[in-house]
Order: C-alpha cells, then sequence, then structure tokens
C-alpha cells in the first residue's frame, strides 16, 4: 500500500474519535459579552459532540456539556432562544438540550441570526437526528414524533412559522 493511501486510511479511521475529543475546562469564565465571544468555538464542539455522542455513552462528560452549554446558552448577549410549546421536545430532556444548542448553532453560524423560524427548524432537524439515533435509549418520544411526520411531509418549517 502506497503512503498516500495509509494516510487517507489512517485520517478515515481516526473521524470518529475526533468527535470524542471535548473538553470543558474548569476555570472557564462566562461574565463578559467577550467571554461568550471568545468559547463560541467550545459551543459549536460541544453541540455537535452532545449530538453525535450515542445518549448512554459518556454519561458524565454529557452532564459537563449540558452544564456547559446552559450556562452559555442562558447568559449570551447574542443568542437567544424561544421555548414555544408544540416545537421543542419537553418530555426528552436530552431532545431539549440538543434542540437549544443546534438553535444555538444555527444562529452563531449564521452572523448570529434572529429568525427565530430558521432557527428553530435547525434545532427540531438537530433533535430528530439525535431522537432517531437514540430513539432505542430515550424511548418513544410523542413530541418529536410529531416532528418527525412534519418532517417527512415537508411540513415543519411552516408548522414552526405558525407557532410565532
Amino acid at each position: 500500500m502506497t503512503p498516500i493511501k495509509i494516510l487517507i486510511c489512517l485520517l478515515f479511521v481516526s473521524i470518529p474519535f475526533t468527535a470524542q475529543e471535548l473538553e470543558i475546562p474548569n476555570d472557564l469564565s462566562l461574565v463578559t459579552a467577550d467571554d461568550y465571544k471568545k468559547t463560541e468555538s467550545l459551543v459549536l464542539k460541544a453541540t455537535d459532540w452532545l449530538a453525535n455522542t450515542p445518549v448512554g455513552e459518556n454519561p458524565d462528560k454529557r452532564i459537563a456539556v449540558n452544564g456547559f452549554l446552559m450556562k452559555w446558552m442562558s447568559g449570551s448577549p447574542t443568542v437567544t432562544i424561544a421555548l414555544v410549546e408544540g416545537i421543542v421536545p419537553l418530555d426528552c430532556a436530552d431532545c431539549l438540550m440538543v434542540f437549544m444548542s443546534g438553535w444555538t448553532k444555527y444562529s452563531l453560524e449564521h452572523n448570529y441570526s434572529k429568525d427565530n423560524t430558521a432557527c428553530a427548524v435547525a434545532g427540531a432537524e438537530h433533535a430528530i437526528r439525535f431522537y432517531e439515533k437514540n430513539k432505542a435509549a430515550l424511548g418513544k418520544n410523542a413530541d418529536m414524533e410529531k416532528l418527525i411526520k412534519l418532517q417527512k411531509k415537508g411540513k415543519l418549517e411552516s408548522y414552526i412559522a405558525s407557532k410565532f
């Protein structure tokens, strides 16, 4: 095997491990607007880690990541999340965190978007992917099943828009 083929194989083999490499610093300060700005890349990594790590895997780290994201989202001067009944999966705490972090990710990646519909659609789609991958561990959830049906019918965005 040529060195280039070996390198390509190694790159593909290492991809699953990169999602697991996330450390939330213990001394993280979230006081000023600059503190929040400086940690945006960590928020994006934490969001991906949360959505891509199976719900039963590494529970202590999941608690730490959830805590960091919740603290960041609740204090952020740039991202505001609207929790509207019928859109958010209130009966599934893990799905709710993935929804909120998906909203946050969309907002950050789209110049601090304040478009509630677009952010909520992104959050819902993020939560749907997570739920479908973890349904066996999470159990059936009526809120998530409704969002999935709407998505399959191509009506998710119009449904969410009607809620705002």
